[in-house]
């Protein structure tokens, strides 16, 4: 039987997800970029690129010629199930600044939660 794509993303080790995204949020104190206010930081973790994580493997442009409903559809869900593991472990996914075909991970540390 085949597992759903929840459970293929859930089968990622998003302790260490986390992890990494706490280290990547740590600042010295004054230090703030972007993704921090005085109440905590922003840890992004990279997850990999849409063509090797998503089903179809394609990152669509609204001229695509070769992208099918079940592609779409297929993504689409892929998708649902990748933001439904991120909120369980309290973040999101964002495509990246830079590349609009990678995938992060992020997440809001309180000051709290890094010390």
């Amino acid at each position: 039987m085949a597992r759903t794509y929840y459970a293929q993303i859930m089968s990622w080790n998003w302790d260490s997800i986390r992890k990494e995204s706490r280290v990547n949020a740590y600042h010295e104190e004054g230090e703030c970029d972007d993704g921090c206010d005085k109440d905590g930081h922003t840890g992004a973790v990279y997850l990999g690129s849409v063509m090797s994580l998503t089903p179809s493997g394609k990152f669509y442009m609204p001229w695509t010629t070769n992208q099918t409903n079940s592609d779409v559809d297929r993504d689409s869900r892929w998708f649902e199930a990748l933001e439904k593991a991120a909120t369980k472990y309290d973040g999101y996914v964002e495509h990246g600044d830079g590349d609009p075909t990678d995938l992060f991970f992020y997440r809001y540390w309180t000051n709290e939660e890094l010390a």
